[in-house]
């Protein structure tokens, strides 16, 4: 079984508690310049003391599985049938330690595990979140040996309590392209934060070399061909990881060599090192530095750091605005967008293309019939006319992507919802799509056109809740487009009304199920959340007196959060934390904002 997640089953990530957390840290979807966590401490595994009871051996037994170097220590607690029958590194439990998890069963009966699972990590390290009615329970038989008790019931994988969260696990990145080699795509994982950098750095080149997670599959590309492997280990001095290649990798195009690269060296960022990359002793790309300048790839960013995606747009009374001055630089006012051909339309819901010239509308024609309107946001020529995409039934907000693609979610209110791209070229494609009978209410592409998120309804519940998606090729050929893989975060909150991408991963517009630093759950608030579904935490900052219902963001480091509340007035988050009304007095026009995406 892979060498990861021996080590990984030691640690776990706080992301499912049983109450939300309002402060901590949060996982950045970018790290670059961070200086790199590898000075985790915990629990360290002692072996077992002698003449205890059936409690103690037990709990010593979970204690000891939270050293992740230490597996054989976690062993002397077992028989040795029990030993050998366990296998810790197929899976990781994580549970929701209380007080009274553990309990002894009358007369010698064992000792029983008692607990909701919060999550799975499986062998990839893969953050899978539990269903609301899963549990961890467990019952630990104990046996005599030479006097001694002794574990005798092999638990299926390793179980870890919540309390070893931040301790020991640093969620990373593995980078694969999008299938037009332009942006990179995040895959996270989780290894742990005791090891050494060259112990993180090779852990982290052998796990991007098997390729991606089964969340995006074949949505991305791997440029290391199959087979290509690292030679033993990745050495780390003075900052500079070497990643020795066998030749496998010596056949790829130039072209192709690069975009490894940038896997290679965006991977190794993240901790805070420099890549010299070598295929079979000499160079990867011999006319580069030996020691690859991160700026050489900075066109890959999958953020897409591009100042056009921090201009807010919004619809007011139906009609296309730009909306100035949250940059200090004049009255903040939503201003008619009268230089495109769009403002001579009612529109439901607006979108903005990532590269702020083009835009696309829902609207209903004077014969009834609902059309996506899409035009240039800066010119009124005939020469540049609106295009028009018939649609039918309810029809979600549609969505950009960073090649300028515009994905188009309609009867939405249907048994069959129907999922559209319309491509840079103007040809649109229908993407296979079953949702089970739930029903969409957001869609949101990432700007990398391989992940979607969605806010979806329950048919069976009535609750609203938070999916990610993929598109895949699929079908003879791989020529149909599917969007699948869908992973449910399990977010704790109710009313979930919004979902958008975000700097940090995902924000997400709900209530606390729990409560919440203001004592009420009546409020809808603003939420960050890792892409998995773990670490939920508030937006940092002063706490917003309003009900959130609606919010506008996007990957861009600069973006800043913008919120609709319920009565339709608009806040942002400021850079200096605190929410800011766009009319304080509260006396304006309903305005929902949008941001390019």
């Amino acid at each position: 079984m892979r060498r990861l997640l021996t080590v990984l089953l030691a640690v776990l990530l706080l992301g499912g508690c049983a109450t939300v957390p309002t402060k901590g840290t949060i996982r950045s979807g970018s790290r670059e310049g961070l200086a790199p966590e590898l000075g985790g401490v915990g629990v360290e595994a002692k072996p077992p003391r002698p003449n205890v009871d059936e409690l103690a051996i037990v709990s010593g037994f979970l204690e000891a599985m939270s050293d992740s170097q230490a597996f054989d220590v976690a062993r002397e607690y077992m028989t040795a049938d029990a030993a050998g029958a366990w296998h810790p590194e197929t899976r990781t439990i994580v549970y929701d330690q209380q007080p009274d998890s553990l309990t002894q069963r009358p007369g010698g009966g064992g000792v029983q595990l008692t607990a909701r699972k919060i999550a799975t990590i499986d062998e990839r390290g893969e953050w899978i979140p539990a269903g609301p009615d899963e549990r961890a329970d467990f019952l630990f038989k104990v046996k005599k040996v030479n006097g001694q008790n002794r574990v005798n019931a092999a638990p299926p994988g390793a179980y870890l309590g919540n309390n070893q969260v931040d301790l020991k696990l640093a969620p990373r990145d593995l980078y694969f392209f999008n299938p037009t080699r332009d942006l990179l795509v995040a895959d996270p994982v989780y290894l742990p934060l005791n090891l050494s950098q060259g112990q993180a750095a090779t852990q982290l080149i052998q796990e991007l070399l098997k390729g991606p997670t089964s969340r995006l599959g074949n949505g991305v590309i791997s440029l290391a061909p199959p087979g290509t492997e690292v030679q033993v280990s990745v050495p780390v001095d003075l900052g500079v990881a070497t990643v020795a290649l066998n030749d496998t990798a010596g056949a790829l195009r130039e072209q192709d060599r690069r975009l490894l690269a940038a896997q290679i060296v965006w991977t190794l960022n993240q901790i805070s090192l420099r890549a010299k990359i070598t295929v079979g002793g000499a160079p990867l790309l011999p006319d580069d530095p030996d020691v690859l300048p991160f700026t050489n790839f900075s066109q890959y960013d999958p953020t897409v750091p591009s100042g056009a995606l921090t201009d807010l747009y919004g619809l007011k009374d139906g009609l296309v605005q730009r909306i100035v001055g949250l940059d200090g630089a004049s009255d903040i006012a939503a201003k008619p967008l009268d230089s495109s051909q769009l403002h001579l339309y009612r529109a439901e819901s607006f979108a903005v293309d990532l590269r702020g010239d083009s835009g696309a509308i829902v609207t209903t024609k004077k014969n009834g019939d609902k059309v996506v309107v899409y035009a240039k946001l800066d010119s009124t020529e005939k020469a540049d006319p609106v295009k028009m995409i018939p649609v039918e039934g309810e029809t979600l907000r549609p969505s950009y992507d960073n090649q300028d693609n515009l994905w188009i979610l309609d009867r939405a209110d249907t048994a069959s919802p129907r999922l559209r791209v319309r491509n840079h070229d103007g040809n649109l494609s229908l993407v296979a799509v079953s949702f089970h009978g739930d029903r969409p209410l957001v869609l949101r592409m990432a700007p990398d056109g391989v992940r979607a998120v969605l806010v979806m309804k329950s048919k069976s519940t009535g609750k609203t809740y938070v999916q990610t998606g993929t598109v895949q090729q699929t079908g003879v050929g791989a020529k149909t487009l599917t969007l699948g893989t869908f992973r449910q975060l399990r977010l704790p909150l109710n009313a979930i009304t919004d979902a958008a991408w975000n700097k940090q991963g995902l924000l997400v517009v709900g209530r606390s199920a729990t409560g919440s630093t203001t004592g009420s759950t009546t409020a809808g608030q603003t939420w960050m959340v890792n892409v998995d579904g773990s670490s939920l935490q508030l937006l940092p900052g002063s706490l917003p007196d309003f009900d959130a219902q609606k919010v506008a963001s996007n990957p861009n480091k600069e973006t800043l959060p913008v919120v609709q509340d319920a009565a339709g007035h608009v806040h942002w988050l400021s850079k200096d934390l605190l929410w800011v009304a766009m009319d304080p007095d509260n006396n304006g026009p309903r305005v929902i904002p949008t941001y390019p995406g």
